[in-house]
């Protein structure tokens, strides 16, 4: 049994590595070509996430959809930033619909932009910000010129991604309107759409030196906490009707409103990659109970750990990894 088992152990670490190194270059090839880099390129496309505002202007995600440049590649993901004003232009030069701020989640609109490469600092220990955009699949990162027009071509499309994001920009702006003064509106925001960037530079040092972050970034910790909630009500409160009872038990109930809690949560919180790694761990953990087999904690979590790393080869590199398991463990 011992040959056999570490065939089987080389040969899974083989397609392993093999897999995540397939994904790796798929990922990779989608490159900006460095001729294009810091030339004028137009294109259309639909603003695909939470824009994030700032001092000058406001930094958002942005899905290409036609490139009307000749000759230019461009990925299909980007990240812009679009600036009030700069640009070698005075602020009262740019007309009021070309200003910044005014951009939704959904939106199609046509745009001129200065694109390069990613790129990011080799500081020890550092951020490392060329990783974290080859994570979420941004190729290229840009400005948008100032000089050229900017035309919002739809107000809004239909897609079930874009329907999120219209959802969190809506939540978001109801909490800056009901609390438009409250020192901790940006803390209360983060908790329930993800949107950190709300929390003021201030309040992030503190949370910094005191070593309390992970508990305002939407973690696996946060989701499965809510999934255990609602699975906890919807088993107590299953267990009161005998109807219910005889057409599904309490406890395949209960998980599966857990699950579905879990998923809108991390939905609405922008389905980053610790909320996506919990959210296919509890599925798995769902499917094994309700399927009347009895895996074992162990083997619960090892199939987890396999269909996380099937559709994340990476995800082992980063710590919410291990503890997106510990929570869920």
């Amino acid at each position: 049994r011992f040959w056999p088992t570490v065939f089987l152990i080389v040969v899974a670490g083989a397609l392993g590595f093999a897999w995540a190194g397939l994904r790796a270059h798929l990922r990779l090839a989608e490159a900006l070509p460095e001729a294009w880099e810091s030339r004028d390129i137009v294109v259309r496309g639909v603003v695909a996430g939470l824009p994030q505002r700032f001092e000058r202007g406001e930094r958002f995600e942005f899905d290409v959809e036609t490139v009307l440049t000749a000759g230019a590649e461009v990925p299909g993901r980007l990240l812009l930033s679009w600036y009030h004003g700069w640009d070698d232009l005075d602020a009262h030069e740019i007309a009021a619909e070309r200003t910044p701020g005014a951009l939704r989640p959904g939106e199609r609109w046509q745009f001129t932009l200065r694109l390069k490469r990613p790129h990011s600092n080799a500081n020890p220990y550092g951020f490392d910000y060329e990783a974290w955009l080859l994570e979420r699949g941004v190729r290229a990162t840009g400005t948008i010129r100032a000089r050229a027009a900017a035309e919002r071509l739809d107000p809004f499309v239909l897609r079930p991604a874009y329907a999120i994001e219209r959802l969190r920009d809506e939540l978001r702006a109801r909490f800056l309107a009901a609390l438009p003064a409250a020192p901790y509106a940006g803390v209360l925001i983060a908790l329930a759409i993800g949107d950190q960037r709300s929390i003021p530079n201030d309040q992030w040092q503190v949370f910094n030196r005191t070593g309390v972050t992970h508990l305002v970034s939407i973690s696996g910790l946060h989701v499965t906490m809510l999934a255990a909630l609602v699975a906890g009500a919807v088993n107590f409160l299953w267990r009161r009707s005998a109807r219910l009872m005889l057409a599904v038990p309490a406890q395949r109930a209960a998980l599966l409103a857990g699950w579905l809690a879990a998923l809108a949560y991390a939905l609405v919180a922008g389905f980053e990659v610790p909320a996506q790694r919990t959210v296919y761990m509890l599925g798995v953990v769902l499917w094994t109970l309700c399927s009347g087999r009895h895996y074992g904690v162990a083997r619960t979590l090892c199939l987890a750990l396999f269909v996380v790393l099937l559709i994340d080869p990476w995800a082992v590199l980063a710590t919410g990894f291990w503890l997106s398991f510990g929570a869920v463990a």
